[in-house]
């Protein structure tokens, strides 16, 4: 039970990718996984913190989500404002790409948003 608490986001990815490859559905279920999958990932994945500490190094302390800090509020602040300083841009994505489980929910993250674009652009065309 512990796995689906973590990874529920990677069960709706592969129901995604199942009902792109298999059946031929309306866009609703299209859009709803799709957006699960897309908020999975930055709010809920499990990823190390990788905030800055004082000594200069990156924090490695467990934090839910790509988006989200550790248990410190200070590292929390820290990942948010990372989001509007471009200078800062290099150590965020650093951190999309430090352990596997990051990995999986930047690329998960990535097929939920295209999977929502195509579906919207599948719908435009039909429609």
């Amino acid at each position: 039970m512990r796995f689906l608490r973590q990874y529920w986001g990677l069960v709706a990815l592969v129901l995604l990718l199942t009902i792109w490859w298999t059946a031929e559905t309306g866009s609703a279920p299209l859009l709803f996984l799709s957006g699960v999958v897309v908020v999975w990932s930055p709010f809920w994945a499990p990823a190390w913190c990788g905030a800055a500490t004082r000594n200069g190094k990156f924090c490695i302390n467990n934090s839910r989500g790509l988006l989200l800090g550790c248990h410190l509020r200070q590292h929390r602040w820290q990942k948010f404002k990372m989001l509007f300083y471009s200078k800062r841009w290099a150590q965020f994505t650093r951190g999309m790409w430090a352990s596997p489980t990051a990995i999986l929910a930047t690329v998960s993250g990535a097929i939920g948003t295209v999977s929502a674009i195509a579906t919207g652009i599948k719908d435009f065309a039909l429609g």
